[in-house]
């Protein structure tokens, strides 16, 4: 049997010289492989350290003994281009160089709280920082503002944004920690608290104040009651969103995942019958919310449906961007009192909503509907996108239902843009006014987002048969080469029709080779091995 020659990338390298010493490996991005060796090993126990250096060889266990566990992570490969290609728009869509100077003169605060957070958040995404400031006026804002659209929509500002990136290199969790301060400080009552179930959700949604309010120290209860005066406006920041997606799929927390999606169209009226709360009424809803996942977390989470269903579609998904940059760390920490304080004014510069009637009974709140000099522009942006998602087009399926929102999430974005100048005014316009600069500016951030709809794809893996490609060449590379079709699908835990579909496709690329076993009596064992691995069969 001749040796075969392997590589190691460095992550792994890293993640392996660190279990073998006892040291935490879980935040590394480390390959499929390298990651079911770690996950069913462990170093520490004898028989399973003799198998990871048989597995690994002397060549590699080199390799990983030579890094220094201790040491920093190793550097993210930086992506050259996008691995799944973003089709360009039409000329008639694309925005003219004096448009994208107009944008740039809109949205300042934004651009304030980008440059603060990015200086504070060094190692965080701008992309991600940016998103997090939009979250934050969309919580300002609440149900409030809004738009008529000439297809008699009403659309409100409220956003769904989910920031993906691999754990601990893109310090995620620092920048929501940056999102959550200036949110504490500005309106610390438009932060929902996390929801426990569907029915808890749905009581805090409803303004139902939780059973041991008498027993909450008093600044919280105040903050509680003066919070659900906007109880469906508020705001849901949680870190691992992964974690929410998983469990939409459980008993205890069935019919999650259909509140989510009606919240983000933002009904005035939404009622649920509850077990324990009996009839829950929820008024004004306008729901936003800002949270973090890695895509190994979000490709076990999610489910096929995810992407059709528009459950996903009404979510902008950020990643890093392409020219990712580390900037240089603060020489000193400063409280973001300025941002706060001009989101607290465009907070306290719109209606309130109405306090309870003596009788109990909830007014309806006021909103305000904003003039827009943006539908040319919009509709030329819509169709462009709508070609896109022609049955005949080459788009992934996954991103038909992303597209078909775009212009919607753009049209949000330009009404947050023109109520955060608005607030800056401070004695201007009665009302804000989404001018065509708003929209331009609208635009080009979403058509980042678009991009990096098609960069989270590429990440997650190219389709379901690319990941199930994947899957089989790591499993055979980890057990050692070769196995028969009945040990894949069954570890796999896949059904036997896909599996036989990606084995014909992988031999025909010449990745794997198809080999005879002994017979067995009653049992026809077909196998594949690795092409780089001649293995001898029966051996």
């Amino acid at each position: 049997m001749s040796e075969t020659k392997f590589t190691l990338p460095p992550q792994d390298a890293y993640g392996l010289a660190r279990a073998l010493v006892g040291l935490p490996w879980d935040g590394i991005p480390l390959s499929p492989a390298t990651a079911l060796l770690l996950v069913h090993l462990d170093p520490n126990v004898p028989d399973d350290l003799r198998f990871l250096r048989k597995v690994l060889g002397q060549e590699l266990l080199r390799v990983v003994l030579a890094v220094d566990p201790n040491a920093p992570p190793p550097e993210m490969p930086q992506r050259a281009v996008d691995l799944n290609i973003v089709p360009e728009l039409p000329a008639a869509a694309k925005l003219t160089t004096a448009q994208l100077q107009e944008a740039a003169g809109v949205g300042r605060w934004l651009d304030d709280y980008v440059r603060w957070a990015g200086s504070a958040a060094n190692e965080t995404p701008l992309a991600f920082h940016l998103g997090a400031g939009l979250y934050l006026a969309a919580v300002a804002v609440g149900r409030r503002l809004y738009i008529h659209a000439p297809w008699r929509q009403q659309v409100f500002p409220n956003l769904y944004l989910m920031v993906v990136a691999v754990s601990t290199y893109y310090r995620k969790s620092a920048g929501l920690s940056l999102a959550a301060e200036v949110a504490r400080l500005a309106l610390p009552h438009m932060l929902m608290p996390q929801p426990g179930s569907p029915e808890n959700f749905m009581s805090m949604l409803g303004g139902i104040l939780p059973p041991n309010f008498a027993d909450i120290p008093q600044l919280d209860r105040a903050r509680l009651e003066k919070g659900n005066r906007y109880a469906a406006q508020r705001g849901l920041l949680r870190d691992e969103l992964s974690g929410l997606f998983k469990s939409m799929g459980r008993d205890y927390m069935a019919g999650l995942k259909e509140l989510i999606m009606t919240l983000y169209d933002c009904p005035a009226y939404l009622d649920s019958n509850t077990n324990n709360k009996g009839l829950v009424v929820i008024r004004d809803a306008a729901l936003s919310i800002l949270g973090a996942a890695t895509p190994a977390e979000l490709a076990t989470a999610l489910s096929p449906s995810d992407w059709f269903n528009g459950n996903l579609a009404r979510f902008a998904l950020l990643t890093p961007e392409p020219e990712y940059k580390e900037r240089s760390a603060p020489r000193d920490s400063q409280t973001p009192t300025d941002l706060a304080n001009r989101l607290q004014q465009l907070h306290e510069r719109l209606p309130e909503p109405p306090l309870p009637d003596t009788l109990g009974e909830k007014k309806t709140s006021e909103a305000w509907s904003l003039s827009a000099d943006i539908w040319q522009t919009c509709h030329a942006y819509e169709q462009a996108l709508r070609a896109m998602t022609a049955p005949s087009a080459s788009l992934d399926d996954r991103l038909r239902a992303i597209y078909g929102r775009l212009h919607v999430q753009a049209i949000k974005v330009a009404i947050l843009l023109a109520a955060l100048d608005w607030a800056d005014e401070d004695g201007g316009l009665p009302h804000p006014k989404v001018t065509a600069a708003h929209w331009y500016r609208a635009q080009q951030i979403v058509e980042d987002w678009r991009a990096s709809a098609h960069r989270l794809l590429a990440d997650l893996g190219e389709n379901e048969e690319g990941r199930l490609e994947g899957r089989i060449l790591s499993f055979l590379r980890v057990c050692g080469g070769v196995a028969t079709v009945r040990d894949l699908y069954r570890a796999l835990r896949s059904p036997r029709k896909p599996v036989m579909e990606a084995l014909r496709a992988l031999e025909e690329d010449g990745c794997i080779v198809r080999v005879e076993l002994p017979p067995k009596p009653g049992v026809k064992s077909e196998a594949y091995r690795l092409a780089d691995e001649p293995i001898v069969a029966g051996s």
